[in-house]
């Protein structure tokens, strides 16, 4: 196994199973190349084949190295980008990453940050061409990583200071179960980060030009251009993100819009809710 995928002996503390939510350790789960496999699927429930098209066709795409041919520079453009809101969002302590990949957002964190992302493909770290791994200093260093669903979090309850979702919420097949885990596995103080594009931006109105570019693609791909193909298990609007948020165990505490994006972007931090 890369030496760099090796778990820290703090996450191994705090595992436990996915469904059962009980304490546990490395060798109850599956692995593959050594890898932890804690993937639960709810494959007779709606919205599950929808999920898998997406989740296939994302695995492809990555394997194929499409997408993954950019120079150093534009990694290093996609670095200043996303700079400002961590330095808006300063987290520190404990953070899960929930469909973090490659844990790219450690480039942003304090170097004493305890962190551990999880995601459903198994195989993201053997995608990375050599212009990320230069552009991204984090990816030369070691990496908590276990295979993992958003819906089931193989971590014990209060585990952890922020649970942060960035460009995946919108990908999972149950949204509000996904925000339900991230509150368990928080502490009694933590705090929920989600960065997502929402329809209609800011004001929550698309422009004729957007909704006309949405309508064009939204054909194209239902008559079978790959290219067009939506793979978004749902198309929330600003509001709907606060109310799902809400719903599921947090209290909204701010909005940052992520410049670059021009009020399409938005980052909400949630502080989980006391139980009384």
């Amino acid at each position: 196994m890369n030496s760099l995928l090796k778990l820290d002996e703090w996450v191994i503390s705090i595992l436990a199973d996915p469904i059962t939510k009980l304490k546990s350790n490395p060798e109850n789960f599956k692995k593959a190349n050594g890898i932890i496999d804690a993937r639960v699927y709810l494959k007779n429930s709606l919205g599950f084949k929808n999920w898998e098209s997406g989740q296939d066709d994302f695995e492809i795409y990555a394997s194929e190295g499409k997408g993954y041919n950019e120079k150093i520079n534009s990694y290093q453009k996609e670095i200043g980008y996303d700079k400002p809101t961590y330095d808006y969002f300063k987290m520190e302590g404990s953070v899960l990453d929930v469909g973090g990949l490659t844990g790219t957002v450690r480039e942003f964190l304090p170097k004493n940050t305890r962190f551990v992302s999880i995601d459903p493909y198994i195989e993201a770290l053997d995608q990375i061409p050599q212009s990320k791994i230069k552009a991204y200093k984090c990816l030369s260093e070691k990496l908590n990583f276990i295979a993992a669903l958003a819906e089931f979090i193989p971590f014990q309850a209060e585990s952890f200071d922020w649970v942060h979702m960035r460009s995946m919420l919108d990908h999972v097949q149950v949204p509000d179960l996904a925000l339900k885990e991230a509150s368990r596995v928080l502490k009694p103080n933590g705090k929920l980060l989600v960065g997502i594009s929402v329809e209609g931006g800011k004001t929550g109105r698309k422009t004729l030009k957007q909704a006309t570019k949405d309508l064009i693609t939204d054909t194209l791909g239902s008559l079978g251009f790959d290219k067009y193909k939506d793979h978004h298990t749902w198309h929330p609007t600003y509001t709907n993100l606060l109310k799902i948020i809400s719903d599921n165990g947090f209290e909204i505490n701010d909005s940052y819009w992520q410049p670059f994006w021009k009020d399409q972007v938005v980052y909400v931090l949630a502080n989980k809710k006391h139980p009384f």
